[in-house]
């Protein structure tokens, strides 16, 4: 096993010993499906995935590793409503609410509110550039790694977002990160768009905090 994939199932494998389950949202795509494969990796015995609609994107895929179900699609239902129902599950299995947030995400902010439900993030310290190439290592379809290079206008990210392509983010993140000198290939509009959505990061600052030892 690739020595990248197997640093991230040994710490699953050392983080996740306590949960009794682990129930991982997928949705077809590659994060959904890398967090899903490492989880299965270390706890086949554990994992679940759910996905809310028709028939899951690559679903046969998906169910080479592990246990897959579906909840019905709500006409009208909003993300939150989704996740709620993602959480009432968890709750009612037992099961850590397993989320696919990458660090290009997690480093820029642009994840939505309802899924900082997910109280396990196997994949947030890794760059989505490496979720594509892992996602390849594992024997991903190619449809659905090619899918996640294209824009994607579902997905609640604003349209400035979804049109900026994500290696020209992940080059700006790693830039803020002192990762490299090289200047991100960015127009102005871009690179305003994403200096302000990273000063005023609007989930962040939200995020609970622990309060102080007494």
């Amino acid at each position: 096993m690739e020595e990248k994939l197997q640093r991230l199932v040994a710490w699953i494998r050392a983080t996740a010993a306590p949960a009794r389950g682990l129930l991982i949202p997928v949705s077809g795509g590659t994060d959904s499906a890398l967090a899903f494969w490492l989880c299965a990796q270390a706890f086949p015995e554990k994992v679940m995935a759910v996905h809310v609609g028709t028939e899951l994107p690559h679903g046969a895929w998906f169910r080479i590793f592990g246990r897959v179900e579906r909840l019905p699609g709500v006409v009208g239902e909003d993300d939150i409503g989704r996740w709620a129902r993602f959480l009432r599950l968890a709750i009612a299995g037992d099961r850590w609410l397993v989320g696919s947030r990458n660090r290009t995400e997690h480093e820029l902010g642009q994840f939505s509110l309802a899924s900082r439900t997910a109280s396990y993030l196997p994949i947030s310290g890794v760059w989505k550039s490496d979720v594509l190439a892992l996602c390849r290592k594992i024997g991903a379809p190619e449809a659905m790694i090619a899918r996640s290079l294209e824009p994607d206008p579902d997905c609640g990210r604003p349209a400035e977002l979804s049109a900026i392509p994500y290696a020209s983010i992940e080059a700006f993140l790693k830039e803020k990160n002192g990762e490299t000198t090289v200047a991100a290939p960015l127009d102005a509009a871009q690179r305003a768009y994403l200096e302000a959505a990273y000063r005023g990061n609007r989930f962040k600052p939200m995020l609970p905090t622990m309060g102080p030892k007494l």
